[in-house]
């Protein structure tokens, strides 16, 4: 197979590639974060920047927030989201144009994997508002982020698509093992590096690189548990499957940890099919 292992150095590397937050999302997420921030203050510090104002207010009107009547100024937005959502929204922003890539690594056409993931984002956020696990906004950034890592590793699996693609359905194997077996690391684990390197909290790293293995986690278990489910309720529903759907499955320490029963599962994918057809995310 013509591919060959990376040495943690060239993950490291690679990693490098990707943009550091533009200073215009890195404000607005540190103002979320002062406690002495005012609605007013946070509003004018968004409005700085003519994409990141259109694309919050876009996400603003998405059908998972399921507002009666349409958010047409950030300071509505601020209001009826709250500072930790606007925080969500600007991160969704800025990880739009990297997960908006074509993957021919894993036979994603451009923006599935952006789809994908901020159907996971949602999804994760909805769970984790039932299992009462707070704060929800940081499950909506680890179900975003928990892919991040193939867009970096579908550059090395692309010569080889059709074989790993292939191996996989001989083994009736989750596609993560085999990127394992051929690379010597998965996208979850390069994944959390690159939450790392973007200086996200490690209960966060933790969540990205255990969403496949949620069970050994250990900093937040329940967290993992949340994405993974979400990751895997989307899946259920044909959302972003490409060639990482292959013989996956629900973890049932999961649905144990979570609570879940097969008849609540089903609850939570009626619940969110709707939404999921619904929304094309389309932002910039």
């Amino acid at each position: 197979m013509p591919v060959s292992k990376l040495t943690p150095q060239e993950i490291v590397d690679s990693i490098g590639e990707l943009p550091p937050m533009p200073t215009a999302i890195s404000d607005v997420i540190n103002a979320c974060d002062d406690q002495d921030m005012t609605v007013g203050q946070l509003s004018q510090i968004v409005l700085k920047d003519q994409s990141l104002t259109a694309n919050i207010l876009k996400l603003a009107n998405s059908a998972f927030y399921g507002h009666a009547r349409r958010v047409t100024t950030v300071t509505e937005a601020v209001v009826l989201l709250g500072f930790s959502a606007i925080k969500s929204l600007a991160i969704s922003s800025h990880t739009a144009r990297l997960l908006n890539r074509s993957l021919p690594g894993y036979g994603l056409p451009a923006g599935q994997l952006w789809h994908q993931s901020m159907c996971v984002a949602f999804t994760a956020r909805r769970i984790a508002v039932e299992v009462q696990l707070a704060p929800v906004e940081e499950a909506f950034v680890a179900g975003l982020l928990h892919d991040i890592g193939k867009v970096i590793l579908s550059s090395h699996l692309e010569a080889a698509f059709n074989e790993v693609q292939q191996l996989a359905m001989d083994r009736q194997m989750p596609f993560h093992h085999i990127e394992a077996e051929i690379l010597g690391f998965d996208h979850a684990e390069l994944g959390a590096r690159i939450a790392a390197k973007w200086s996200f909290p490690p209960e966060l790293e933790e969540a990205i690189r255990c969403h496949h293995d949620p069970e050994q986690a250990t900093l937040k278990p329940l967290l993992p548990h949340v994405v993974h489910l979400a990751d895997s309720a989307c899946m259920m529903l044909g959302q972003g499957i490409g060639s990482d759907g292959l013989a996956y499955e629900v973890c049932p320490s999961t649905l144990e940890a979570l609570e879940f029963t097969p008849e609540r599962m089903m609850e939570l994918m009626d619940d969110i099919a709707p939404m999921l057809a619904a929304d094309s995310f389309g932002i910039e």
